[in-house]
């Protein structure tokens, strides 16, 4: 199962990847601290309402919109280690300056949305760039080892980050606990840095003459690029469509979760912490499952058995929420389930669009895909704050669980269940398709 770790792994023969792995190893722990501290800072120390929470969820997604829409081609035409490690120091200085304001009694829920969203706008841009260079490093040929052992390294993280984070907050404060996530952004970046800046050129180069494209013009072109080349590939549309709902349940679950858990429930943050955690470990099966389950079912019958998975997984938030007393079970087996499918999900679904897609869009093509998880993401929040307000945080978590269930509809397409193989190219899975 732990294919990744032996020595004949071909990915351990390409430098500048294990360079990308290596950046990756602390700083997905030290995020996993801040993403937990925040909304405790919000809910204990800030004492925010249900609308409150949801407004500041919001700010750390709605930023991918913006960069989608105005970032892809900008991350396509740059060199895009150097766009990560910018992203990194701008995060570093957007998390420590937390604790910094706590310490000196200048934190506030205003600026602590503003830093949301700073640390929003910086992580949309370097996943955006993580996502499009992975090709240039390892050939598509190992797109899904790749996609794997990254995602591997993010459910470790997700097993162990959230518990170490609620001993941490218990320990330390959330404030201060924060500090240790900043200090893991500096790491990924010296890692990223060491990639020589030859080996990440951008494909996309200038006009070299004629009279040059204004501003609005160029990002106008950028978003058409990114558009059509989702529209044009059937198994990503579908995807991409199933992917929205997705993003519009978690939403609903992501805007009311810490008062969800810290009030109605009454979980400490230890005890969050550890509830997290089964996800993680499901994650990381899921993520060392992927090719396995594509081999045994199909590349795209695994992709959509693994997001009815995932649905079910949210499906148990409503027993969750309904019976209160037995919450503790359903969550474990909300977390498990939910984590184990959208991690073979997004697995699969990544390493497809890497190899379906051309690189010289993909960058652009991540951008829209942001721009329509992010806007669907938000405005859910945002909705669900309001419906928190109207009808309860406990109905709401509810509702947002029976929306997710509406992206099982668009990936019963034949242009995905017909995928049997992994596909080395486009052409290659409209062939099959």
């Amino acid at each position: 199962m732990f294919d990744f770790l032996r020595r004949s792994e071909p990915l351990w023969g390409h430098a500048n990847f294990n360079r990308l792995w290596a950046a990756q190893i602390l700083s997905a722990f030290g995020s996993r601290i801040t993403r937990t501290a925040i909304p405790i800072i919000a809910v204990s120390a800030l004492a925010v309402s249900p609308w409150e929470a949801a407004v500041l969820s919001a700010l750390t997604y709605a930023p991918y919109v913006i960069a989608g829409a105005l970032g892809g081609g900008f991350v396509e035409r740059g060199n895009k280690t150097r766009i990560m490690v910018a992203m990194d120091l701008l995060r570093f200085a957007v998390v420590i300056a937390t604790p910094v304001a706590w310490w000196f009694n200048l934190l506030s829920f205003p600026l602590l949305c503003l830093l949301a969203a700073l640390a929003g706008m910086a992580s949309a841009l370097f996943q955006n760039a993580d996502v499009s260079i992975l090709p240039r490093l390892v050939g598509k040929e190992h797109l899904v080892a790749a996609n794997s052992r990254l995602q591997a390294t993010e459910s470790i993280a997700e097993l162990t980050g959230p518990g170490i984070a609620g001993v941490l907050i218990d320990l330390l404060t959330a404030p201060i606990a924060m500090i240790v996530d900043a200090l893991t952004f500096i790491w990924s970046a010296f890692w990223l840095w060491k990639i020589p800046k030859a080996d990440t050129q951008p494909l996309v180069e200038e006009p070299e003459a004629g009279p040059r494209a204004s501003l609005l013009q160029t990002l106008r072109d950028d978003i058409v690029v990114g558009f059509l080349a989702i529209a044009r590939c059937p198994p990503m549309r579908a995807i991409i469509t199933a992917t929205a709902f997705w993003y519009i349940s978690a939403g609903f679950f992501f805007a009311t979760l810490m008062v969800f858990l810290l009030r109605d429930l009454g979980l400490s943050p230890s005890v969050l912490g550890v509830v997290i955690s089964v996800g993680g470990l499901s994650a990381l099966l899921g993520s060392l499952m992927a090719r396995r389950l594509a081999k045994a079912v199909g590349y795209g019958p695994a992709l959509v058995l693994a997001f009815c998975i995932s649905t079910l997984g949210l499906l148990m938030l409503i027993p969750a929420a309904a019976f209160k007393a037995w919450a503790i079970p359903f969550l474990v087996a909300q977390q498990f389930l939910g984590d184990f499918g959208i991690m073979i999900f997004t697995v699969l679904a990544v390493s497809l669009q890497q190899k379906l897609l051309p690189e010289d869009q993909l960058a652009r093509a991540n951008g829209f895909n942001q721009v329509v998880n992010g806007a669907g993401m938000t405005a859910a929040i945002l909705i669900a704050g309001w419906v928190a307000e109207t009808i309860g945080v406990s109905n709401t978590v509810m509702l947002g669980a029976g929306i997710g269930t509406l992206g099982i509809l668009p990936l019963l397409t034949k242009h995905l269940l017909g995928i049997r193989e992994e596909p080395a190219d486009r052409s290659e899975a409209i062939a099959s398709a």
